[in-house]
């Protein structure tokens, strides 16, 4: 008869994942083809996986039940937020950590600290990693706009992900066009608008997974603009993100690995390491890095639990990293199911 300390407990999983609400939104209606994917990966290697989306109705309900089998149990968190509000995406891993249930990815604090890019810049700058300074509208009003504003600048929402509300008009050139979008911004998601210089340089997508002494950084993917004209403002739009076969994406092409000199990957490696590690994040994050016209780095956005589908820029840096799909995936379970409670 084996000994108590010879058992060996294999967890439950639970994916939990946000229930689309959006109509046509496919930022969130992607999240079912990850938690397909996800689920498929743990069932390949043995693990006992269900699957649940949430809404607000669900919340507390779902919450009392995996509480109640916690000791067994693992979460696999692919909310990205609640009711098609990714404002509230740091509150299920909060309620999570208040039950005590074991649950993959980034802290409630981390999600929060980076979803609002006004304490993401604080952040960075404390840690002195290079970032834009960031000028933020309430209103369109505009009575305060600085004389030292740095036309073209980039216009968004201040807590958004995905590239929400990001599109090519997103650049202005002077303070008639900046009026108008910071008024677009702030009515159509009813938050404030964050100003930014324009960047017309390389953009690079840096992943980085595991935490403590295990975090690594994966390869360099950038994302190559092609077809531009020389007057042309390159930017990842939302459709370039989300809306398959649309103009902006088949004009911005991820490339992994990145085709980056030995002086550059260093510099991609090192400020993707020190967000990470200011961020206090965990698991698996994307580090967003832009270049200016003189090839100076700057991180433009942090992305904890970003999209890990297979076909996503994660997945895709680990495969070129060595790590199968399923080991990235199981790898994650294990080490949050290693966490005490």
């Amino acid at each position: 008869m084996p000994s108590l300390g010879a058992l060996v407990v294999k967890p439950a999983v639970v994916v939990l994942f946000n229930e689309p609400m959006r109509e046509h939104e496919p930022s969130e209606a992607g999240v079912v083809s990850e938690v397909e994917d996800v689920v498929a990966a743990l069932e390949s290697c043995g693990k006992s996986v269900e699957s649940r989306s949430m809404s607000s109705g669900s919340l507390l309900s779902t919450l009392g039940g995996l509480a109640e089998r916690r000791a067994g149990t693992v979460v696999f968190n692919l909310c990205e937020g609640l009711d098609g509000h990714s404002q509230w995406e740091p509150l299920l891993a909060g309620l999570l950590e208040i039950h005590g249930i074991r649950f993959t990815g980034n802290t409630a604090t981390t999600l929060s600290w980076a979803l609002d890019k006004r304490v993401a810049t604080a952040i960075l700058r404390a840690a002195g990693v290079p970032t834009l300074e960031g000028w933020v509208f309430q209103t369109a009003s505009l009575a305060d706009v600085p004389r030292t504003l740095p036309f073209p600048c980039i216009v968004k929402p201040v807590g958004e992900d995905g590239s929400m509300g990001i599109t090519i008009e997103s650049v202005v050139r002077n303070v008639e066009e900046l009026r108008e979008r910071v008024s677009w911004v702030v009515e159509t998601y009813r938050q404030p608008a964050l100003v930014e210089r324009y960047l017309p340089g390389r953009e690079f997508n840096m992943s980085v997974v595991g935490e403590g002494s295990g975090t690594r950084v994966l390869p360099a993917a950038e994302i190559v603009f092609e077809g531009y004209g020389a007057g042309e403002y390159r930017v990842l739009s939302h459709d370039a993100k989300w809306h398959v076969g649309s103009r902006d994406d088949l004009r911005t092409i991820p490339r992994c690995p990145a085709s980056v000199d030995e002086r550059l990957g260093t510099t991609l490696a090192s400020l993707s390491l020190a967000t990470y590690r200011a961020f206090g994040c965990r698991d698996y994050a994307r580090i967003d890095i832009r270049l200016d016209g003189d090839g100076t780095a700057y991180v433009i956005d942090v992305n904890p639990n970003p999209d890990i589908s297979r076909v996503a820029g994660l997945a895709l840096a680990a495969a070129e990293a060595g790590f199968t799909y399923e080991r990235l995936v199981n790898n994650m379970m294990e080490t949050a199911w290693k966490r005490p409670l």
